[in-house]
């Protein structure tokens, strides 16, 4: 199990100052498996350092990406447990079709063709709550109590991304940890093509498409795509040696201004739609037969072991 270590800082907030990882809850049956078990380890150990050392995110923003961080090891170290324990159905086939992988720069119209394949009863996609919710036991597509259980516990109306991009996070493939580093000699396409071989990824890959095949094996073929896979073609066909593969291309005098565009849209929304621009609820203490002394004196107890480090900041204010 992770352990997410937290310090409090002058601000009175709490924030995930270290992230500790281990292979404790891992059993021994895993381990002697999956010898590159050692490489998606090592991947996770170098991430935490690039959220930590961003003097540009906020404490909120270091909480998200340790506790996502967190999620994905942890879930990789259920499946690897799950798949050790549950050896049979490595031996078992996967379809003799495919899988069918979509690949293409972005912005060139994977992600339609993606649905519109989605669509055909014989084939199968990976769907989220496959991969990010419970991902063991795997649970077949038929299995109503089970899937409504599995999204009444996602609990957001945000609609996920449903590609198999998520398998390869878990073993540890994230490209924005590079991002958002500060170090000058790191880079995100340094670390994706250099700094260590990726090949276990896809290791990891086969190993979970293979654990939901055993409950839920499609009629025809399953259905992949991710915008990652493009970068990894040599070690795809090795590692799935009847893929088939759907190389999307647009013009790139359209593909880049597309882009473009999309950025622009959400920096005009943003512009256009500032903090308060509908008006703001407004009220104070006073309005009730309120002040800060009495409040101050009623809930002493509540203060000091709560917010002793933040109240002395606060000044009376309105509140919206």
């Amino acid at each position: 199990m992770s352990t997410l270590s937290d310090q409090t800082n002058n601000n009175g907030s709490t924030i995930a100052s270290n992230t500790v990882l281990h292979d404790n809850d891992l059993t021994d049956q895993a381990k002697n498996h999956f010898g590159y078990y050692s490489d998606i380890l090592r991947t996770f150990e170098s991430h935490p350092q690039s959220v930590l050392c961003n003097k540009y995110l906020t404490d909120a923003d270091r909480n998200f990406f340790l506790s996502d961080l967190h999620t994905l090891y942890t879930n990789c170290k259920h499946v690897l447990n799950y798949t050790a324990e549950h050896n049979e159905f490595r031996d078992y086939n996967l379809p003799s079709i495919g899988p069918l992988m979509i690949c293409g720069v972005v912005r060139a119209g994977t992600t339609l063709l993606y649905n519109l394949l989605a669509c055909d009863p014989n084939c199968r996609a990976p769907l989220y709550t496959d991969m990010y919710v419970e991902v063991v036991p795997p649970i077949a597509r038929s299995d109503s109590i089970g899937q409504k259980r599995r999204i009444d516990l996602l609990n957001s109306s945000q609609q996920k991304i449903e590609e198999d991009q998520h398998i390869l996070r878990q073993a540890g493939y994230l490209p924005l940890f590079a991002c958002i580093s500060l170090d000058e000699d790191s880079n995100t396409e340094s670390w994706i093509r250099n700094e260590m071989n990726k090949d276990y990824i896809y290791d990891y890959h086969e190993i979970f498409l293979r654990m939901l095949n055993s409950v839920d094996m499609p009629k025809s073929h399953w259905l992949l795509k991710s915008p990652f896979h493009i970068l990894y073609l040599d070690k795809i066909v090795r590692q799935y040696p009847n893929a088939l593969l759907i190389m999307i291309h647009r013009r790139l005098d359209e593909v880049l201004p597309s882009s473009d565009e999309f950025e622009t849209a959400m920096r005009n929304w943003l512009l256009e739609n500032p903090q308060g621009k509908q008006g703001r609820h407004m009220y104070s203490s006073d309005e009730f037969g309120l002040s800060r002394e009495d409040i101050q004196t009623r809930y002493a107890d509540y203060i000091n072991l709560f917010l002793s480090s933040t109240s002395s900041n606060n000044q009376p204010s309105s509140v919206n």
